[in-house]
């Protein structure tokens, strides 16, 4: 049985050149995908999570008045 590699090579041995781009820019979007996951500390809280839009142009206001606002959007 052939290896993962082997496959995508016989696989693309074929496609015309904008194909090949696009697996290639694929293969690019995989691998800085893999560093973003790898460079992220795994005991991330959800409290950490918390805040960065309270200072934002939707969310600035009374709490009562945003609730509001987003209520009469949805009607």
């Amino acid at each position: 049985m052939s290896t993962t590699s082997e496959r995508l090579f016989e696989a693309v041995q074929s496609l015309p050149e904008p194909l090949l781009a696009e697996v290639l820019d694929f293969a690019d979007f995989l691998r800085a995908r893999q560093a973003r996951t790898v460079s992220q500390p795994a005991d991330t809280s959800l409290a950490s999570l918390c805040g960065g839009l309270e200072n934002t142009q939707t969310f600035i206001g009374s709490p009562l008045a945003i609730q509001q606002q987003l209520r009469d959007e949805w009607h």
